[in-house]
């Protein structure tokens, strides 16, 4: 009877489901490993997380994503969707919800940034509606300006106003990245604000930035790239000013030293050496560089549309009127968002 009554016992407790373990909020890092807790503090500069043992912090430039144990499963997926380049599905997804459903102050900033991010890149480069992209992203930051989102949000606000052609506007939201604690950040914001000025032919002042960044005595991993994109806009300026010789030197040695299969230097750097040929006549040099970012480095978007751009007048230069048309038809179809699709 004791055992009959044992057994009993232990079948009533296998019939009684386990409690399900608490959600917990998650911070991936840039290798996609996350850490689980509960967030109990966010700010531009780092999201502070209680784990079991310890409360601790991430700087935000550390951080791939963010995902919080009361999210709808929407914004997962919206998220997920977004951050693969998925922007028209991520907007689907993010557009079911309802805000007013959702207590969480910093789960309502999450859908209001990545709404406002498919919008952007949908408008930097598939010919989403700018104004509307801008207005989002804008409003997102003036609304949430503590959000951990600060910095991307500025600089892809830097971006929007570069495609649409306002280059001063570009340069003040690139500045707000010389308010992180980071030195790179700070060179970064640098680069990204003498691009702006060099988009505008303001020549003189952007080379001067340019040289301040690779004049810098930091030699991170981020530092070095920062010295190489501001190398590549050096060279730009010099062949603007009437030493596309230097510019071309310069150039040539980046790519030779540099890693071939970094698409986002490689890309930039390309460009920038058909932008010295063309400065200096050689049109078919010209095309040759323009050739590389179109046939190996396409999957840097914004140089690609750059490349497609120039390709289409160079070719017409050269009586390929065929290539010209297609170059140009793969811009329009591919990126009518971008800056250089306006330009056609």
């Amino acid at each position: 009877m004791t055992r009959y009554l044992f057994l009993m016992a232990l079948m009533a407790g296998l019939l009684v489901p386990a409690l399900a373990p608490a959600q917990q909020d998650q911070v991936f890092d840039q290798s996609d490993t996350p850490t689980r807790g509960t967030i109990t503090a966010v700010s531009p500069v780092r999201i502070t997380l209680q784990a079991t043992a310890a409360a601790l912090e991430f700087d935000t430039r550390e951080v791939q994503r963010v995902v919080f144990a009361e999210e709808p499963n929407e914004l997962s997926t919206g998220r997920d969707r977004a951050l693969a380049g998925q922007y028209s599905d991520a907007l689907e997804e993010l557009r079911r919800i309802d805000p007013a459903s959702i207590d969480n102050d910093v789960i309502r900033q999450e859908v209001s940034y990545y709404t406002a991010y498919a919008l952007t890149r949908l408008a930097l480069e598939a010919g989403g509606d700018r104004e509307e992209a801008h207005t989002a992203l804008l409003n997102f930051v003036r609304q949430n300006p503590n959000t951990y989102h600060f910095f991307p949000a500025a600089e892809l606000l830097g971006d929007l106003s570069y495609a649409m052609g306002d280059f001063e506007g570009a340069g003040r939201y690139y500045t707000a990245l010389s308010r992180a604690p980071w030195p790179e950040y700070k060179m970064k914001a640098t680069v990204l604000q003498a691009r702006a000025q060099l988009a505008a032919e303001q020549y003189s002042e952007a080379l001067t930035r340019f040289e301040q960044v690779l004049n810098s005595g930091l030699n991170t991993a981020e530092a070095l790239e920062q010295k190489q994109h501001a190398t590549v806009g050096k060279a730009v300026c010099l062949a603007a000013t009437g030493r596309a010789e230097e510019g071309i030197e310069m150039l040539q040695e980046l790519i030779a030293k540099g890693d071939p299969n970094d698409a986002q230097l490689m890309a930039l750097a390309y460009n920038a050496l058909g932008a010295c040929h063309a400065r200096a006549g050689e049109t078919k040099k010209a095309l040759l560089a323009y050739l590389h970012t179109d046939i190996l480095y396409f999957s840097n978007s914004a140089a690609h549309a750059e490349a497609l751009y120039h390709l289409s007048r160079l070719w017409a230069e050269v009586d390929q009127s065929d290539r010209a048309v297609r170059a140009r038809s793969l811009l329009q179809s591919r990126y009518a968002g971008s800056r250089w699709a306006s330009m056609l």
